[in-house]
């Protein structure tokens, strides 16, 4: 797939801002344990996979005028329909943004905007991935976190998330509600391989597609999720270790452990084991950031620093920019 760098096509005028130190971690997530039921939430994106161009439209709001208000005046002014002004809220919030209280600092939206306001950047994404799929009492935490199946066709997606939501959401949700949050996540992710080049000017076209998570096979109404992503930055993979394993109240995890549990880099960046290990291999090399690699009793572990998502953000361009500077 085309790099997301194609996009500075479209912006050519661009303002400067300065460097932001900003510092804050992925929100406290909980464990599922079998019979707990959490609140969820269905349906908030009204169908509409996040599309480009709308989150340099929310994101300049909410920085220039101190917040975003999902009413007539803001869907005229960024030029979205009523239905699409309220989906562009929802995707603000899931993706950190806009913080889910009116009191937090806006960070993650502060540090983007002043290093890649456009959302150009193929690693902004990852990060907005991530924390997409660690939002608990969703579809996008189900389908990377519980559903299991690499090879699947809708209706057995359909299922298999009213049968999870059946068992652990307060609120189950009714067939419809399951029809739009399992067809938003595929238009979301689902690409054809070779041949889904994703176009900006297609205006149903979603970012999220560009990672090559899941693949499309029209031919035979399938989807499959790959096992070894492409382009996935080191410093992407390192937020989701560091996040769990502050989670799970440990200084070290195997790398057994990061290819199977929940909220770990091996569930929602859809790596198997030996793209774990090659990851993991390439950042051991560089001993930096305090990462700590060992192997012990034929198993090797990885040790990352407790440090805030907005850090491995912050690092993560500091390095893309060195590198284009030469």
């Amino acid at each position: 797939m085309r790099p997301l760098l194609r996009l500075a096509a479209q912006h050519r005028n661009r303002d400067r801002y300065g460097d932001h130190r900003h510092r804050q971690s992925l929100p406290a997530f909980r464990d599922v344990r079998v019979n707990q039921t959490i609140r969820f939430n269905y349906g908030g994106h009204a169908t509409f996979p996040v599309r480009y161009g709308w989150l340099p439209k929310g994101l300049n709001q909410l920085i220039t005028t101190h917040g975003f208000s999902a009413n007539t005046q803001t869907a005229d002014a960024l030029g979205l329909g009523s239905k699409m002004v309220d989906s562009l809220g929802y995707w603000l919030n899931m993706t950190g943004l806009r913080p889910a209280k009116d009191d937090e600092d806006l960070e993650i939206a502060k540090l983007i905007f002043a290093h890649d306001r456009y959302f150009e950047r193929p690693g902004t994404w990852w990060f907005l991935h991530l924390i997409l799929a660690r939002q608990e009492g969703s579809v996008w935490s189900w389908f990377f976190n519980d559903f299991s199946d690499r090879i699947f066709d809708r209706i057995t997606a359909q299922d298999a998330f009213q049968a999870y939501a059946r068992t652990h959401a307060q609120r189950p949700p009714s067939a419809a509600m399951v029809q739009r949050d399992v067809a938003c996540l595929l238009s979301a992710y689902a690409a054809r391989p070779g041949v889904d080049l994703v176009d900006p000017e297609d205006i149903g076209a979603c970012p999220f597609r560009e990672l090559g998570l899941v693949a499309r096979h029209d031919a035979v109404h399938r989807f499959e999720r790959t096992r070894r992503p492409q382009g996935l930055p080191e410093e992407v993979f390192l937020a989701a270790t560091s996040a769990l394993q502050s989670q799970k109240g440990v200084d070290r995890l195997s790398l057994r452990e990061l290819a199977t549990l929940r909220l770990g880099p091996g569930r929602i960046f859809c790596q198997g084991l030996e793209a774990i290990e090659t990851t993991v291999g390439k950042i051991g090399k560089k001993r930096q950031d305090g990462v700590i690699v060992e192997s012990a009793a034929g198993d090797r572990t990885i040790h990352v620093p407790d440090r805030p998502l907005t850090y491995w953000l912050e690092a993560l361009y500091s390095r893309v920019d060195a590198e284009a500077a030469g």
